[in-house]
């Protein structure tokens, strides 16, 4: 062989050599750094798996994905040593979102809609195992609105039985020992299913042609269900229900008082359009009640509980959860005849601390919201004939909302004006003596400097369950 054609050789293997450790560098590079092609779905994909790797020790790995402003990331590791997430491209980046000042967990609220690239690393010591979970912007809001609605339905109705000058119902029944009745909506779909019993009135009805009287301490139940439409992410409109079941105990201390210990269970859900539940959330208190007589046609009603809720909302980083909460309640009403007319007007204080979801961290916290108000009611009876009457009714009043109970204390300044509102309501109801009732209102509460002008309308008919 020729110096020339042994020189020629050496020149063709040293390309090969250089060519193969080019294409093992490159399939080193790819196998190492993956890039996620960008998705417009961002959560979906990233629940799915898509932003999950597992690394060998000193390995990493890129991803990207197109993400929507408010989504939240969830990181957590498992490794040896403290694995690595780090944003190295998108609004914010670089930063660290987690690793040695972090530990094993970290979290990124996206702050504005695009394309974000992320790069996971093993540490030195170890193979790592990253997961990454994402809770769109769209599912938070959800979850934070039926935390909402779930507060505001169980606050707007306390139990009917804990207060002295309910309506009382016949204990020698036997033919309806429970009370009972359903609301339906102007489509005829049940909308709100009431029942209520005690142990003197099962008594009562056991033993027909007798009339026995309430113990000392009377044992009663009590309870509703509450369906409602509500906005979904989802397309489609979401259904929700609120059930609630009371039970207690009724003392009378003389013919004025009235006290007794009161426990409360309670559960909403919601869904969305296709019918896949999202949300969910069961919870309980308990506590005392009292009732009094204070003088002709003023009678003052209080009440207070303690518990906690436990809430299942929609998504992975906020997934289950217990709070604490708790509720004050007190109010003063004095009902007098005017000319026909019955004038009731009344000053109330409720206070209600319960779960609401935090937007900075996505987790679910107490949080508490109250108002002192002042409500005149003006209703009239007109009888039509033996069996139906009209009765018009109609409020104008307002309260005071505030979010901590220290504003109630003169000499305490909470830093924020107080969020004044008017309301006004008028209705007018048509019964008839077998208890139907159909009954139509509406309102208006004005605006504030926290929430806008909100105006109400109902349609609802009331017939009893065994009609």
């Amino acid at each position: 062989m020729t110096t020339q054609t042994h020189c020629l050789l050496q020149e063709r293997m040293a390309e090969l050599r250089a060519g193969v450790a080019v294409a093992v560098l490159a399939i080193a590079a790819f196998s190492t750094n993956p890039v996620l092609a960008a998705s417009s779905s961002g959560c979906t994909a990233a629940n799915a798996g898509a932003l999950n790797a597992e690394l060998a020790p000193a390995r990493s790995a890129t991803r990207r994905m197109t993400l929507d402003a408010g989504d939240m990331l969830d990181f957590s590791a498992r490794s040896n040593a403290t694995a690595s997430v780090s944003l190295i491209s998108g609004s914010g980046a670089p930063q660290t979102l987690m690793g040695s000042a972090s530990g094993a967990v970290g979290s990124f609220e996206v702050p504005q809609s695009g394309d974000y690239v992320f790069r996971l690393a093993a540490p030195l010591q170890g193979a790592a195992s990253v997961s990454i979970s994402c809770v769109s912007a769209q599912t938070a809001a959800a979850n934070a609105a039926f935390l909402a609605r779930r507060k505001d339905l169980l606050n707007a109705k306390d139990p009917d039985r804990i207060r002295i000058d309910r309506a009382p119902t016949p204990i020698a029944n036997p033919d309806k020992p429970l009370e009972s009745s359903v609301a339906v909506d102007e489509q005829g779909n049940p909308k709100e299913v009431q029942f209520s019993v005690s142990l003197s009135e099962i008594t009562a009805a056991a033993h027909p042609g007798q009339k026995p009287e309430p113990g000392f301490v009377d044992l009663w139940l009590e309870g509703r269900m509450e369906n409602y439409e509500a906005g979904s992410p989802d397309p489609g409109v979401g259904n929700g229900n609120v059930g609630v079941l009371y039970l207690g105990t009724r003392t009378m201390l003389g013919p004025d008082i009235l006290v007794g210990g009161l426990a409360q269970f309670d559960r909403g859900i919601e869904s969305a359009g296709s019918g896949e539940t999202q949300m969910a959330a069961t919870g309980w208190m308990a506590g005392p009640y009292m009732s009094m007589r204070l003088g002709s046609g003023v009678i003052f009603d209080g009440r207070a509980a303690w518990g906690e809720t436990d809430n299942a909302d929609s998504g992975l980083n906020i997934g289950d959860s217990q709070t604490e909460r708790r509720l004050v309640r007190a109010k003063l009403t004095g009902t007098r005849e005017v000319e026909g007319w019955k004038v009731a007007p009344s000053l109330g204080l409720v206070y209600l601390e319960d779960a609401v979801r935090d937007g900075a961290s996505g987790e679910t916290k107490a949080q508490g919201a109250g108002r002192v108000e002042l409500l005149p009611e003006v209703s009239r009876r007109f009888e039509v004939s033996d069996d139906a009457f009209v009765e018009p009714h109609a409020t104008l009043g307002g309260f005071v909302g505030f979010d901590d109970l220290s504003a109630l204390e003169p000499m305490v300044m909470t830093g924020s004006e107080a969020d004044l509102h008017l309301k006004a309501e008028a209705g007018v109801a048509v019964g008839v003596k077998d208890g139907s009732r159909l009954e139509a209102s509406g309102g208006v509460e004005s605006a504030s400097t926290t929430t806008p002008e909100n105006w109400t309308g109902r349609l609802q008919l009331n017939v009893p369950l065994d009609k």
